[in-house]
């Protein structure tokens, strides 16, 4: 509102009331108006300012996702400042028009801040020059006199004004054009206009870089009818303390709008009007209330003057809404990990069917390595390596034993196991595959369970009957896979260990009968040509014991050979069962038991919170 003219100032006056009971201005009915609508928090005189500081400083550090950062920085530069003197920032923003908005933005601002006893002022033309009308300002109110300063090679100009309106009230206004976003979001609204967004030059290029400009307050202002139908879309009414908007439109009389509406023409010719003359003071402060500007006048001054030993009342807002928006946030991020957590594990129904169902795969693949074994093991191509067979398919031993491997270890367990894996994997469980192996060394780390230590003696080794080449440079087979791999390893380490050794070990033994009954045939044949007194069936008796115990021989190892590999094969595949049984099922039950946050997400949010906390504490 203008200051009240002094009746001496006034010549020729024929009225002894004073103005304002002459005039009685006309009142427009507003339902969402920026006038100071809310209660004002409480100033805490024993605000304890470095204390909060500290804790501010503590919200940085550990919730740092959750807050606005250029906004916590607006706080602590007023934390920084003198107690009831702090530096009140507001921005006046146009809209997104063509710069319509923009440039009575400035015409606003210029009313608002104009000494009507005074002829136009140079910061008055500065602010509405036309070649700058469109650009981003800065006023700061209290400084030097109509000092204009401007950054060189940047669009945003910095202007110093004194005004007696505002006298004491220390105030940087912004003006700038913004298009804010219009969803229905109470809080992602009052973030983008209480942050809004400047676009400064970096180069020559006409490349430009924005910067965030945080503000106590905002005030929105539109252009004419289609400003109005924007506005209608923003929720000005949640915040009107410290968001605000109207739209520059003329409307007839006793009519309204459920916004609020100024007339920055009808105000601009008020202030003409009274500079011409004092003695249009009647008709000035008619147009003056009549435009709505001390509306907005009034808005602005709310709680922004000087005050002794108590935080300005938008200093200590904008604390409170930093802090609570963080724990709004902290609240946010906690829900969304937790339905995060919640939707992609399984339910406790879900892990049972599937702890069920491991066991049923269990016991068929137990019994399946049982039944299938004896076929392979009772079948024909088996029984082809019986012992004196083997002079004729001793190279076929490598062949039939992989043969046996590939098609009856294992095989249909392997494919349900993967079919197992990929339920559970759907549920929510993971960890379910088995870690690559670099080599097939590995796979005697694999985990094992726990024998009973036995009293007897051991069973024979396979590589005890003939030694093997060291495996430690087998290449890699087995690629990493989303399910237990735990049958093939074991497939693949029957296959290129014990197959290698029997087929060995079947080449030593015929190798060795030969040549034990060539010797003792040798012999006899000897025998019988060096002595006249050697009969031919002594020396026959000569070479049938040497052919003889050279195929006993030969038949008592191989057939202990074929039986140990028989067991290994058994053993091993009844292993590789109880390991993917064990793995799968200690994944499942984990699963069960684990039903809230990854622990060090947990942690990040439990100290996010109490820094929240402890400046909760200190503000209240």
């Amino acid at each position: 509102m203008p200051p009240r003219i002094p009746r001496a100032s006034v010549g020729n006056a024929r009225h002894s009331k004073p103005l304002n009971s002459q005039i009685r201005p006309r009142q427009r009915h507003f339902t969402s108006s920026p006038a100071v609508a809310d209660a004002a928090p409480a100033a805490d005189t024993n605000l304890d300012r470095h204390a909060l500081s500290e804790a501010l400083l503590e919200i940085q550090k550990n919730a740092a996702s959750f807050v606005n950062i250029s906004r916590l920085q607006l706080a602590l530069r007023g934390l920084e400042q003198t107690e009831g003197d702090e530096t009140i920032r507001i921005a006046i923003l146009g809209l997104a028009d063509g710069g319509a908005s923009l440039k009575q933005a400035k015409e606003l601002l210029r009313l608002v801040l104009a000494d009507p006893l005074k002829e136009e002022e140079e910061w008055e033309r500065s602010l509405t020059r036309s070649d700058d009308i469109g650009k981003p300002l800065l006023v700061r109110v209290g400084g030097n006199e109509g000092e204009v300063v401007e950054q060189s090679g940047r669009l945003v100009h910095e202007l110093n004004v004194v005004s007696p309106m505002f006298h004491g009230h220390k105030l940087e206004i912004l003006i700038l054009e913004m298009d804010p976003p219009t969803e229905d979001a109470t809080h992602s609204f009052e973030e983008a206009v209480l942050v809004p967004t400047i676009e400064i030059p970096t180069s020559s290029s006409r490349r430009y870089t924005p910067v965030t400009t945080p503000v106590h307050r905002t005030f929105i202002l539109g252009q004419g009818v289609m400003g109005a139908a924007s506005l209608l879309s923003y929720p000005l009414n949640a915040n009107s303390e410290t968001v605000g908007g109207a739209v520059n439109l003329r409307l007839p009389n006793g009519e309204s709008l459920p916004i609020q509406t100024i007339d920055i023409a009808t105000g601009k010719e008020a202030l003409s009007t009274f500079r011409k003359s004092v003695d249009n003071a009647i008709s000035y402060e008619h147009q003056w209330f009549s435009s709505g500007i001390p509306q907005i006048i009034d808005w602005m001054k709310s709680g922004t003057s000087m005050t002794q030993g108590t935080i300005k009342e938008p200093v200590l807002r904008l604390i409170q809404s930093v802090i609570q928006n963080a724990n709004n946030n902290l609240d946010a991020e906690r829900s969304r990990q937790l339905a995060q957590v919640l939707s992609t594990r399984a339910s406790p129904t879900e892990i049972i069917a599937l702890q069920k169902t491991l066991t049923t795969w269990a016991e068929r693949a137990h019994t399946e390595l049982r039944d299938q074994l004896d076929i392979a093991f009772g079948g024909h191509r088996w029984r082809k390596l019986g012992w004196w067979k083997l002079f004729w398919r001793v190279d076929d031993v490598s062949m039939l034993t992989s043969d046996i491997l590939a098609r009856k270890f294992l095989t249909e367990a392997e494919e349900e196991i993967i079919f197992l894996a990929g339920r559970i994997e759907e549920s929510g469980v993971h960890g379910v595959g088995a870690p690559p192996l670099q080599t097939l060394k590995t796979r005697d780390d694999a985990p094992k369970p726990v024998e009973e230590p036995s009293s007897g003696v051991p069973p024979p080794n396979l590589r005890d009957l003939i030694v093997v080449e060291s495996d430690d440079d087998l290449p890699e087979k087995i690629k990493p896979r989303p399910w237990p791999l735990h049958i093939p390893i074991t497939r693949a380490f029957l296959s290129d260990t014990t197959v290698p050794a029997l087929q060995a070990l079947a080449q030593k033994l015929v190798l060795q009968t030969l040549s034990t009954s060539s010797v003792s045939s040798a012999l006899a044949g000897l025998m019988y040509a060096s002595s006249l007194s050697t009969t031919l069936y002594e020396a026959g008796a000569v070479a049938a014991l040497g052919i003889v115990w050279s195929m006993r021989r030969m038949q008592n190892k191989w057939e202990t050979a074929r039986k140990y590999w028989e067991g290994e094969v058994r053993e091993e595949g009844r292993k590789a069962v109880r390991n993917i049984e064990t793995i799968v099922g200690e994944n499942l039950k984990e699963a069960e038991m684990d039903r809230g946050l990854d622990p060090a997400a947990e942690q990040e949010l439990e100290r996010a919170r109490a820094a929240i906390k402890a400046a909760e504490v200190i503000i209240r």
